[in-house]
């Protein structure tokens, strides 16, 4: 029983009318139907991608039917261009032996006496999957600077369609604090239907224009790297396509330029780079990742999430470690008072991962600071010293609670930030850039410089000694700020990024040393939300923050469930908050993700029910219960809308045990009672048990009436969820 999506469309174009006349709700019934979604790696798509690998390192022919034959990357020194001169059969190469993780590092060097340049392309394989990343660096062994380095393209490759036909752009927007964050959609790649070209351009200029059309935030100029779109593509080029990522935690630019005829030319880099580079000096591209794939998009989407886990995302025990349900708390709450919550959760037995201290829990002053919006807790921001009014003994004690409980710490902070007048500003003003380049004044925001070293080793050194004295597991990075005015207000007219460069460097620099000074630590990666998000950083950290959209009570719980089904797509380790103030079970499910932050919100809240601590107990319970399949693949059974009179719904499922969850949502307005879908990871040749979350009801169906006949999730009421756990029994 399946129908096409203009079915679909008529049949909530109906429900929208049956609302307005309102029409008694009758057993009403939606349906619809998904592609193939396995995330298995085909040999095929294996093989294609080991024949380019193996090309641009020497080893083989290119297929120049479907890429262009040379290296992947250009620039210009001055009028030169390394194409003149960086070819891949001059390239001397060396590569390293496989490791355990399935990757191998190889690395092509070029020198040219002309400009004195060196260039070094570090490029890895996978074993496992169908991906190459590389990053290229360039030295000056000269004497003298060189000429100005400009146009730097970290990928810079032609692609062309393997049939006739026009390719299909799927990007996902960024985290702006927005209802249609993460909204997962693809463009045609033409202007009209007499014009077949399209350029696609994601730069400042262009995102801004993008973004004050929305009439979007305050930022209109954020250059954090995934503000306005998330640094992950997905170009489709018929039978098959191409998934481009990027690595680099400051301004990029990216460009699908397609000729109309099939063939389109790729490119992405640093935005903002034109710099002379001193005699032994180095400087680096973002971080480039590419993934070929044929077939579905969604078995497209669901490998680059295995692979984004196996070879992008931090490691615990040789697994991809797990994002925590966490138990969030304000840090300018004195001390008794998380004492109190803690025995609390002792005593209910709450299954809780991790106690979250939000910012407030630092700085001298002695008026309260009750929560986000009142106290000086963003004024103060720059001195780590314990506050000693709300926590006169230091955060030891709470520590020591949660140590007791085998419970993991989490405690916040925004160290690139500090504002004029705390210590560290008075003593060293020469590590903190203004954003006008003049001299700062008091209750100024400053940008720590991470490019100097000596501010980077204090930095981690007050950092690390904090983490280890309070024995904390989650180090939280906020960054609530736009970096690039002060990037610009400090670079000298002939070196044009490279104070940005520098920093962005010591970014990692300063996350991959504290790492190493404290074994097993997690880093909680947000930047007013989810702001940070690129290859670089998710190697190092999780987000458990995903958009500051969910710090505010008049939040649409619709947007907060479209919002993880568009970020699904990419990113499977992911949390948020459903800013529950009393029991909901609709509003915490639109939550449910690899992780949770669930505690009861007071803002804005009244008395909670009298069985409201219970509730949130199960739901913990719950959510620590889904938690592995969303380390699964991800199947749509919807289209990711965020309208109050329609359904959205997805499935998570764990191939190698056989086993799902389908998490549905009926909007408030939609009058559809029964939803089908095709519940693509059911096998037809096996019998599985069904059991419904709420009910805990359990039944039985053969997986040929599923298949063929579609799954039934059924609803007596809008505003309802359902939550189905399912599993094979037998053959």
């Amino acid at each position: 029983m399946k129908k096409s999506l203009l079915t679909l469309v008529f049949l909530i174009s109906c429900a929208a009318l049956t609302s307005i006349v309102n029409i008694p709700e009758v057993a009403a019934e939606e349906t619809t139907t998904i592609g193939s979604f396995a995330g298995d790696p085909t040999s095929e798509e294996l093989a294609f991608m080991r024949q380019w690998s193996a090309f641009l390192l020497q080893n083989g022919d290119a297929n120049a039917e479907r890429y262009s034959a040379d290296v992947p990357f250009s620039f210009m020194c001055g009028e030169r261009s390394s194409r003149e001169w960086l070819k891949r059969e001059n390239a001397s190469v060396t590569s390293g032996e496989w490791s355990n993780q399935g990757e191998r590092e190889s690395v092509a060097t070029w020198k040219d006496d002309a400009t004195g340049l060196v260039c070094e392309a570090t490029f890895i394989e996978y074993r496992d999957f169908p991906a190459m990343q590389w990053t290229v660096r360039l030295r000056n062994d000269g004497a003298e600077n060189t000429a100005p380095i400009h146009d730097f393209k970290a990928l810079d490759v032609q692609w062309n369609r393997a049939d006739v036909g026009l390719p299909l752009l799927y990007r996902t927007q960024g985290s702006d604090g927005r209802e249609d964050d993460f909204l997962f959609a693809a463009e045609e790649m033409r202007k009209s239907m007499w014009v077949h070209n399209r350029d696609v351009r994601m730069d400042t200029a262009t995102n801004s224009a993008f973004r004050i059309g929305l009439n979007s935030s305050l930022f209109d100029s954020d250059m954090r790297p995934s503000a306005t779109w998330l640094p992950f593509f997905n170009y489709q080029t018929g039978p098959d396509g191409l998934i481009v990522a990027l690595g680099w935690n400051g301004g990029w630019f990216a460009e699908f330029n397609h000729d109309g005829d099939g063939r389109t030319l790729i490119t992405a880099g640093q935005e903002k780079l034109n710099t002379v580079l001193y005699p032994n000096e180095t400087i680096r591209s973002p971080l480039i990742g590419i993934a070929y794939w044929q077939g579905e998009v969604g078995h497209a989407q669901n490998m680059f999430r295995r692979f984004m886990l196996a070879h992008n995302h931090p490691q615990e025990d040789g697994k991809p470690a797990l994002t925590p349900i966490c138990r969030n708390s304000w840090g300018g709450t004195p001390t008794e008072e998380h004492l109190k919550a803690i025995r609390q959760i002792a005593e209910m037995k709450f299954d809780y991962d991790c106690y979250w201290i939000d910012a407030g829990w630092y700085g001298q002053g002695t008026e309260p600071c009750p929560n986000v919006f009142q106290g000086d807790w963003g004024t103060t921001v720059g001195d780590w010293r314990v506050n000693p009014t709300r926590h006169p003994e230091t955060l030891k004690p709470i520590a020591d609670a949660l140590d007791s409980m085998g419970m993991k710490f989490l405690l916040w902070f925004e160290t690139e930030r500090a504002v004029c007048g705390v210590p560290a500003t008075t003593e060293h003003p020469e590590w903190f850039l203004t954003s006008n380049g003049q001299a700062p004044t008091s209750g100024q925001s400053l940008l720590l410089n991470l490019g100097d070293p000596d501010a980077r080793a204090w930095l981690t050194k007050t950092i690390g000694d904090i983490l280890e004295e309070n024995h904390i597991s989650w180090y939280r990075e906020d960054f609530n700020m736009v970096p690039n005015p002060y990037w610009e207000a400090h670079d000298a007219p002939n070196r044009i990024g490279m104070t940005e460069m520098r920093f962005v460097e010591g970014l990692y620099q300063f996350w991959d040393d504290l790492r190493a000074r404290i074994p097993g630590l997690m880093i909680d990666n947000c930047a007013s939300g989810g702001r940070r998000l690129e290859l670089e950083t998710l190697k190092r950290s999780v987000v458990l923050w995903r958009t500051d959209y969910n710090c505010f009570p008049y939040l649409r719980t619709e947007a907060t469930q479209s919002h993880g089904f568009g970020l699904a797509h990419w990113i499977p380790a992911n949390s948020t908050s459903p800013f529950v103030t009393d029991v909901d079970d609709y509003k915490c499910r639109s939550a449910l993700s690899s992780g949770a932050v669930l505690t009861f919100e007071t803002f804005g809240a009244g008395e909670k029910s009298a069985n409201a601590d219970e509730w949130l107990k199960t739901r913990v319970a719950e959510a620590k219960r889904c938690r592995p399949y969303f380390y699964g693949d991800f199947y749509p059974l919807t289209e990711g809308n965020r309208v109050d009179d329609a359904w959205l719904a997805y499935s998570m499922f764990l191939p190698q045990e056989d086993k799902g969850i389908v998490v549905a949502f009926r909007r408030p307005k939609s009058p559809i009672s029964a939803l089908t879908v095709d519940l693509q990871p059911i096998d037809p040749a096996k019998t599985y048990e069904f059991e419904d979350a709420d009910s805990s009801e359990k039944w039985i169906l053969d997986g040929k009436t599923v298949r063929e006949n579609g799954f039934i999730i059924k609803t007596t009421a809008p505003r309802q969820s359902k939550l189905i756990y399912y599993r094979a029994v037998g053959e």
